[in-house]
């Protein structure tokens, strides 16, 4: 079966008669994209060690071979094919292929999940919470990661997300897969409660919630730090911490998530130029644009939007 290049990455392997075997002693990354979400299969078949990070949280799911991770500068771990690992975005994550040979390549599924889904999540769980009279809101604990093994990895189902992401697309299988995804995100919580939830008592609003109203109603221009802690009506280091325990980032990283998430909106489902794109969204120019989108997502705006259209004769709604 061959796979088709990935504009975002390396050049994507053709895989032969002889099982597990890949054409070339490089890592590979096949991306496979939806209208709102995207992701991607790794192989590698020679050993390696390698650093990065994600701007948006990951899900992924060993399917051959082994390797060990080690995330935000926790103890080291082993991850053994059917191994699920959730990781929050910005936390570096370390990962040793030295098992990797061209006989017996390392494979994993990884798919990459807008934050927003979970704010939408959380969203529904508090109203409902509150519905019953709980003393509390749901928040997610974004310095966690979560290794989930066995029953609680299959109970995920990841491959059955991944054969969705395979398929060819016709006019239900976004949505599929954004039911699939909703669903993949309960089964993670509610399997790592004790990991990933935070339970915040009720309080009135201390401020970051207006803060983050301004940074949505502003994404045309800079907001700077020192307005959104008068909006918010506390110190800048106050700020700096309460973003951290409630979002896991700073004022200028959750603004430009919020940027570059409407950015893949406009890009997938308008002809909108990419110079007014910038525009609209308070970059500089749009090479700054096209730097800022690329860091996050791996492609330029032209590669985003190439790569996310339907095919012409495909059916939209």
């Amino acid at each position: 079966m061959e796979y088709r290049s990935d504009p975002g990455g390396l050049a994507c392997p053709v895989q032969h008669s002889r099982p597990n075997v890949v054409e070339k002693l490089v890592e590979y990354r096949c991306a496979h994209y939806a209208a709102h979400s995207e992701a991607a299969t790794y192989i590698t078949n020679t050993p390696a060690r390698v650093q990065f990070r994600f701007s948006n949280p990951i899900l992924c799911e060993l399917r051959s071979g082994t390797k060990v991770m080690r995330i935000g500068g926790a103890n080291p771990f082993e991850v053994r094919p059917g191994d699920a690992v959730f990781v929050p975005a910005g936390l570096e994550i370390d990962v040793d292929l030295d098992s990797a040979s061209f006989l017996q390549p390392v494979e994993c599924d990884c798919v990459e999940i807008e934050a927003s889904r979970f704010e939408s999540i959380l969203g529904r769980l508090n109203e409902r919470a509150e519905g019953r009279g709980r003393d509390g809101t749901f928040g997610i604990n974004w310095s966690a990661f979560a290794v989930l093994r066995g029953p609680e990895a299959r109970s995920l189902d990841l491959p059955a997300l991944m054969r969705l992401f395979r398929m060819e697309r016709d006019v239900f299988m976004d949505h599929r897969i954004d039911a699939r995804i909703e669903d993949t995100l309960l089964g993670l919580l509610q399997a790592r409660a004790h990991d990933l939830l935070l339970v915040v008592a009720n309080a009135p609003d201390n401020g970051i919630h207006a803060a983050i109203r301004l940074i949505r109603e502003s994404l045309h221009r800079h907001v700077s730090v020192d307005e959104l802690a008068r909006v918010a009506c506390m110190s800048v280091s106050s700020l700096h911490r309460n973003f951290q325990r409630q979002f896991g980032t700073t004022p200028a990283r959750l603004a430009n998530d919020y940027r570059v998430a409407e950015a893949k909106k406009s890009l997938r489902e308008s002809d909108e130029r990419t110079e007014t794109l910038a525009f609209r969204l308070g970059f500089s120019d749009a090479s700054h644009f096209s730097r800022t989108f690329r860091k996050m997502t791996g492609e330029s705006p032209l590669e985003y939007r190439k790569s996310r259209r339907h095919k012409p004769g495909n059916p939209v709604w």
